[in-house]
């Protein structure tokens, strides 16, 4: 299939069929479906080379649906989305999902992009290749996640496609001749590109402070980033400028880690110490019990970047938790027992509760009237075997769950629910997707994936 596109004029001298901002991998993969369908897009990636910088290149690998591998059967993925978001998912975005899933993980095979499995469960069965172990925000040319992104750069390029490393999007304005006017800024200075048709897909907003106090609360800027700092919400802003809707702007996806990750990048982003938090017992700076409603870790850590003081926790457990849930190993990633403490990280350990909060600078009578209500809690496992542990914690925000409203086509939409002409958006600057009272992470890559691919077969029927 060929699309031929009018000739328009562009302040950069050129005409550009589909600008897309942002090169992680919803956009890369829809540059790369839009050069098979004969459109010639421009990506504008900030980061300096090719994989770009942002999330996708540093992450773990794993490709799944909600938790479930990405060639189940449509349906139960349908299903599967709306247990995991409690039904607050967009049904058809869902639908999309469900049905893409499969395909997608086709197309990307067809483009020789290694998978093997990194476990023995679902969600662990699709995973880019070859595996390794991330720390801290370095690229590793090794993995497989690298050498994803990498590729389909290189087929963007040999498809006729153009990337401009160094570029950001900062304003986006309607063309007096029709399309959009994208004015931008790079290594020679501002300047502005004309098209028909712009996909926005430069992630979150989880790296600009500003906009984490405006939409999550007063003192979660003061939290973790788990994440590559490069996702500023300049999308966001953009599309907002334009009269976008939003959706689930409150919501981030995130772990709760050593509170030492913020200085010690051995410790970040892993261990993670969820499984620890929601079995033993959280309290604050004095000693005092912090109660929680969170069933997992994602829940936890929106009640966490919500407190007055997101770095002033601590896990209390003992030694049974400590052998457990401090030791269990279901990603085959660090685990707190023994990485965080042969990393660096805060960790208290005594034979008594009084030793312990001598140790660990907590009031011994608020930390034992704190342990004897987390004991009579017949939903909690009792902290009762010496030696008892401490570990200062703190919510790690990896990206935020809400964004633009879009459609099941990536169309971004206004007010009254009617997609605004020529604006696409994908990936984590949208919303409608992840999200519910537990968290509701249904998995970043399949959703980058899958929705670049959906944005960019809309925007060639468009096109056309």
């Amino acid at each position: 299939m060929s699309v031929t596109v009018p000739s328009m004029s562009a302040a950069d001298g050129q005409a550009h069929d589909c600008v897309i901002v942002g090169g992680g991998l919803a956009g890369i993969a829809a540059a790369r479906r839009l050069v098979e369908v004969g459109v010639r897009p421009t990506v504008l990636e900030r980061g300096a080379e090719d994989g770009g910088a942002g999330n996708a290149r540093i992450s773990g690998g794993l490709l799944h649906v909600a938790w479930e591998a990405m060639d189940t059967p449509a349906d139960a993925l349908y299903a599967r989305l709306l247990k995991e978001t409690d039904d607050e998912i967009d049904p058809a975005l869902a639908r999309r999902f469900a049905d893409g899933a499969g395909p997608a993980l086709e197309w990307l095979r067809s483009h020789d992009v290694e998978l093997s499995p990194k476990g023995d469960v679902p969600y662990m069965r699709h995973a880019l290749a070859p595996h390794g172990e991330g720390i801290g925000r370095r690229i590793q040319p090794e993995r497989g996640t690298d050498r994803t992104l990498v590729a389909l750069y290189k087929g963007v390029r040999e498809g006729g496609g153009e990337v401009r490393l160094g570029v950001s999007a900062e304003r986006l304005a309607p063309a007096a001749d029709g399309g959009w006017i994208v004015s931008c800024r790079g290594d020679e200075g501002s300047f502005d590109l004309h098209a028909r048709v712009v996909l926005v897909a430069d992630g979150g907003f989880q790296g600009s402070p500003e906009l984490l106090t405006r939409y999550v609360g007063p003192n979660a800027a003061t939290a973790l980033l788990r994440a590559m700092p490069t996702s500023t919400g300049e999308g966001l802003q953009m599309l907002l400028a334009n009269g976008a809707q939003t959706v689930g702007l409150g919501r981030v996806y995130g772990h709760i880690v050593s509170r030492d990750a913020l200085g010690n990048d051995t410790l970040w982003p892993y261990p993670t110490l969820d499984k620890l938090c929601m079995q033993a017992l959280l309290v604050d700076r004095r000693g005092e019990r912090l109660p929680t409603h969170a069933t997992d870790g994602v829940a936890l850590v929106n009640e966490l970047v919500r407190t007055e003081t997101p770095r002033a926790f601590r896990v209390v457990f003992d030694e049974a938790l400590w052998n457990g849930a401090g030791a269990d190993n279901p990603y085959g990633a660090p685990v707190p027992n023994p990485d965080l403490v042969e990393r660096g990280g805060d960790h208290h350990a005594a034979e008594t509760l009084e030793q312990l909060a001598q140790a660990a600078g907590l009031e011994t009578v608020a930390l034992q009237a704190a342990v004897d209500a987390h004991n009579a809690d017949p939903a909690k496992i009792a902290i009762a075997k010496p030696s008892f542990h401490a570990i200062a914690i703190v919510p790690g925000i990896t990206f935020t769950q809400g964004g633009v409203k879009v459609g099941p086509d990536c169309a971004v939409l206004d007010a009254l629910d009617a997609p605004i002409s020529g604006l696409y958006a994908a990936g984590s600057c949208t919303g409608g997707l992840h999200g519910g009272p537990r968290g509701g992470y249904v998995g970043g890559l399949a959703d980058a994936l899958v929705f670049g691919l959906a944005a960019a077969d809309a925007i060639g029927a468009d096109l056309r």
